[in-house]
């Protein structure tokens, strides 16, 4: 009982200390080169998006959600950088390494959740 009197309340973390730990802020970069990618393609198809111009809209609020809105929920992003995921159907064989490495922070993310 008295262990939870006297219990230590935890900090909760800064949004700088939150995008460090989960290095959002290289996944946003990463994001942003993602987006400009997708400004050069003009067609594609994808089982779940309409288009490319769709899908890069998309991708343009959720970064912007994470910028401007301290959203921090990223599992619109881990779904579409799964492999074989939306990115894949759109950025192909140039687009892998940069969805990979997506893939890899988004899912660290979603795994520490």
């Amino acid at each position: 009982m008295f262990k939870k009197l006297f219990r230590k309340k935890q900090r909760r973390l800064t949004k700088t200390e939150y995008y460090k730990k989960w290095d959002l802020f290289g996944l946003l970069e990463d994001l942003h080169a993602a987006e400009e990618l997708l400004a050069t393609k003009i067609s594609g198809c994808s089982g779940s998006v309409d288009s490319v111009v769709k899908f890069r809209e998309a991708l343009i609020d959720e970064i912007d959600w994470l910028e401007f809105n301290n959203k921090t929920d990223l599992t619109q992003i881990f779904e579409w950088f799964l492999p074989n995921g939306v990115w894949d159907d759109f950025a192909g064989p140039e687009g892998l390494e940069l969805g990979n490495r997506i893939s890899e922070r988004s899912t660290r993310w979603k795994q520490g959740q």
